[in-house]
């Protein structure tokens, strides 16, 4: 077995939402301090000022989710991730961020973790066509002691449905490590 370090550098997406994150609160700390509530008063790119308007307007919200595995590795987790920074549920499955749908990821759970994006994202539907994914569905799961990274390989089944409300499943059979180990499993959400 191939040993892969626990940490890596995150896919551009979930770089692109820290970033929009961070740049939200700093706003949101910027205009307390300023008296402002408005978030139109933000100065800048108008799609960044957007962006923060529709997520200021749409309040907290939420995924949640839970993913199981099967195969080399049998392991189950429920967890949530925040939105707050990012459109309502519905809008979000409209269009993805920036064209991109990433299925929900346990932030806190990094020893168990399934990374996957759509790209381009077209809106609600199934997408099963593989470059859709652009090979980057990954696995991670504890094996034998450390983390082991399953990734999409010739013969790989995988299958994502996006509901108009945001929730949504994905299917994913015969993921492989570097060993030719094999994963399948699911992963199912809801966002409110």
């Amino acid at each position: 077995m191939t040993i892969r370090p626990v940490l890596r550098v995150h896919n551009a997406t979930r770089v692109r939402r820290v970033l929009l994150g961070a740049a939200a609160a700093l706003f949101i700390v910027g205009a307390a301090a300023c008296g402002s509530s408005s978030a139109g008063s933000l100065s800048g790119p108008s799609s960044l000022s957007s962006a923060l308007s529709s997520a200021a307007s749409s309040g907290t919200h939420e995924f949640s989710a839970s993913l199981s595995a099967t195969g080399t590795v049998t392991q189950s987790t429920t967890f949530t991730e925040t939105l707050e920074f990012l459109p309502s549920c519905s809008t979000l499955a409209k269009s993805g961020e920036s064209g991109t749908w990433s299925i929900p990821q346990s932030l806190t759970n990094t020893s168990f973790t399934l990374n996957w994006n759509v790209t381009p994202y077209t809106g609600p539907g199934t997408y099963t066509d593989p470059k859709a994914f652009q090979d980057s569905v990954e696995l991670d799961a504890p094996y034998q002691g450390s983390s082991d990274a399953f990734d999409q390989v010739s013969g790989t089944s995988l299958s994502i449905t996006v509901n108009s409300d945001g929730s949504g499943s994905a299917k994913f059979t015969n993921l492989q490590d570097n060993d030719g180990l094999n994963e399948s499993g699911t992963e199912t959400w809801t966002c409110s």
